[in-house]
């Protein structure tokens, strides 16, 4: 074969890799760049993300899940505004999914709009009443709102429903401690690092009930589990409590 024919013969495979491309490009399916979307979200890329939600949107404009990854892709770039229209977007096109409502909620508690955030993370509880992670959420925003007693009846529902919920145990831990009730905020930051083993904070919670209980070193322990895992306020506690 001629170096003339082995240049054509490359320029043709080029140009036909070059057309599949554009070919897959033009033609691919909403649901084909929604899927391209998460694996590029899943390896922390929201930017590339939304390039390809931005396709899916092109060929299908009432696509409501669309619009609701865009809104996290958003959100994790912290381009708020952005992404309020986006979940504001997916819950005009499907108003029955409670998915952009608890984003949504995210949002607005960044805003600190806690009454706003409230509510959605409540319509979102409507739609969808046996999610733990919604319980949760709502119960942090009624903490917020200096609402404690009906956010431990929040987390108390999320820990029934998932009795491993372990933000769901921190955050009650932490109410409870505020209460003054140390008894219980010992079980609860217990049974979180019992649920998760890596949960740095509520290892760090764990140690400051133990000190208030008098337990130095219980609660040094847990401080030290809490620095190795890179919480660090516990390296001051260490040294306060600790040497």
């Amino acid at each position: 074969m001629t170096l003339k024919n082995i240049l054509k013969k490359i320029t043709f495979s080029l140009f036909l890799a070059s057309f599949c491309f554009f070919l897959v490009n033009c033609t691919g399916s909403a649901d084909a760049f929604l899927e391209k979307a998460k694996e590029q979200l899943k390896q922390g890329k929201p930017r590339e993300a939304i390039e390809y939600l931005n396709q899916a949107i092109d060929k299908d404009p009432a696509n409501a899940k669309a619009f609701n990854m865009r809104g996290a892709a958003n959100f994790e770039l912290k381009d708020f505004t952005t992404a309020l229209l986006d979940y504001e977007q997916a819950i005009k096109l499907d108003p029955n999914n409670y998915q952009p409502y608890y984003n949504r909620a995210s949002v607005k508690m960044e805003k600190s709009d806690w009454d706003g955030a409230y509510q959605d993370c409540s319509k979102a509880i409507s739609i969808q009443p046996d999610t733990a992670e919604l319980y949760v959420k709502r119960g942090i925003i009624l903490a917020a709102l200096h609402k404690t007693e009906e956010a431990i009846v929040d987390f108390d529902k999320a820990i029934q429903l998932d009795p491993k919920e372990t933000n769901a145990l921190y955050n009650r831990g932490n109410i409870y401690f505020q209460l003054g009730e140390l008894d219980k905020s010992l079980e609860d930051f217990t049974n979180a690092v019992k649920a998760d083993n890596k949960f740095a904070k509520a290892y760090y919670g764990l140690g400051v009930v133990q000190q208030k209980r008098g337990n130095s070193d219980d609660s040094c322990l847990s401080f030290k589990m809490a620095s190795r895992l890179g919480y660090t306020d516990a390296k001051q506690a260490i040294e306060t409590f600790c040497k």
